[in-house]
């Protein structure tokens, strides 16, 4: 068996999958979390396209990937936030990284 090969031509590669993701960490300390508490926001996407569109399609997808991850995030706030005005706390400011970021 060892010694049968199957040989055939390389085709030349035209296509490619490209994925790309975004991940978030938000301290949930400072709206009013526990002490050391954590939210992790993730979004993974991927696409096959022309290879000579790779890098577009990547971007695009960076940009997705991040546009739902920020927009999870300022939610989340929001509802942190809704939670401290029913306990009669004041609410906390949405990080400067994620304000209106799309």
């Amino acid at each position: 068996m060892a010694d049968m090969i199957i040989l055939r031509t390389a085709k030349p590669v035209s296509r490619v999958e490209v994925a790309r993701s975004f991940s978030y960490k938000l301290n949930c300390a400072i709206h009013g979390g526990a002490p050391y508490e954590s939210r992790d926001f993730f979004c993974s996407q991927k696409a096959e396209c022309a290879i000579e569109d790779a890098a577009e399609v990547s971007a695009a997808l960076y940009a997705f990937c991040r546009a739902q991850v920020l927009a999870s995030v300022r939610e989340y706030i929001a509802d942190m936030n809704g939670q401290r005005a029913r306990r009669g706390q004041p609410a906390v400011d949405t990080p400067a990284d994620i304000q209106g970021a799309a």
